[in-house]
């Protein structure tokens, strides 16, 4: 008898977890969530600690991600302050109603997904995740921490607002035996400072409770807290980026038949990564800033900026 074998590599693993665990907080899923309008976190009010962060300067406009978006009340608010958003979600009813009510014209645009799958564009200056996750699985934690260093520039923020006192307190294998999450996982400051430990910690707090009148959304169980890429890393991975800009100088006229034969983003940047033999950041860089323009002197620039931070 030939048995079927599933496992293949990690990512077939983290997927055969998933299905130990029921998706969503109901039995309609996330669908059925957002089907109910009148939801409180779907009131269009954005976070009253993003808006501190952003009134404080601890966050500056430039390309945000937001997590878990639901009916894009934060996205819009960023758009708003300046910001250029992606906005991703894997419920298509919240997706079509962020659409529905956000104006035309927004600097956003939104994604129908799971955002480990769904094809972005990279190098954000915010990720900003609303309640998303906390309704992650404990295996994709570690997916979660491996999207942050794909998405977010060098020296970048992650913004997050997840259960504290109001979630489940459920150990990890709990989880599993239980096959649910019980509503979304409750996290201490200690949790969250150990899972993104590789992140340095600028605020972390109790989110303040609102008032029913106030233009913000504030609830008091919600925990939120904003982390800040090291700059050792961010040297580490701006000299990653121009070793990769260089190589693509090199081979500028190849790459560019590569490109030409690209369908989409996700195909140029796969067509990058083939031809240059590069990470994905410095794929990334090469489609961000069109190294087919490179000059002879920009490329020395570059080479001389390089030997600075080898040296």
């Amino acid at each position: 008898m030939t048995v079927a074998r599933e496992i293949r590599s990690v990512e077939d693993v983290l997927r055969l977890l998933d299905g130990m665990v029921a998706p969503g907080i109901s039995t309609g899923g996330w669908d059925g969530f957002y089907a109910d309008r009148d939801v409180p976190f779907s009131v269009d009010k954005p976070d009253e600690n993003l808006v501190s962060w952003v009134s404080q300067g601890l966050i500056s406009p430039g390309r945000a991600l937001d997590v878990g978006c639901g009916p894009g009340r934060n996205a819009r608010w960023l758009a708003e302050q300046g910001f250029e958003v992606d906005a991703v979600d894997m419920s298509s009813t919240a997706i079509a109603w962020a659409r529905e009510r956000t104006p035309a014209g927004a600097s956003v645009t939104f994604h129908c997904g799971n955002v480990f799958e769904t094809p972005l564009r990279g190098g954000y200056d915010l990720v900003y995740d609303s309640g998303c996750f906390h309704h992650l699985a404990p295996h994709r934690r570690l997916s979660y921490v491996a999207l942050l260093r794909r998405a977010l520039v060098p020296g970048g923020h992650f913004g997050l607002v997840a259960f504290g006192d109001g979630g489940s307190a459920m150990s990890d294998s709990e989880v599993y035996a239980q096959g649910s999450l019980g509503g979304g996982l409750a996290y201490s400051a200690v949790e969250l400072r150990d899972i993104f430990a590789e992140f340095d910690v600028v605020e972390q707090r109790v989110m303040a409770e609102q008032p029913e009148d106030s233009a913000l959304f504030g609830k008091s169980f919600l925990r939120t807290a904003l982390f800040r890429a090291r700059a050792s890393r961010a040297r580490d991975a701006r000299a990653t980026v121009l070793r990769g800009l260089l190589r693509a100088y090199d081979h500028r006229r190849e790459l560019l038949d590569a490109l030409w034969a690209s369908a989409d983003l996700e195909s140029a940047q796969a067509a990058v990564e083939r031809v240059l033999d590069v990470s994905e950041p410095q794929a990334r860089a090469v489609l961000d800033l069109q190294l087919r323009r490179l000059t002879p002197w920009q490329r020395e620039l570059l080479r001389e900026e390089l030997d600075q931070l080898d040296g």
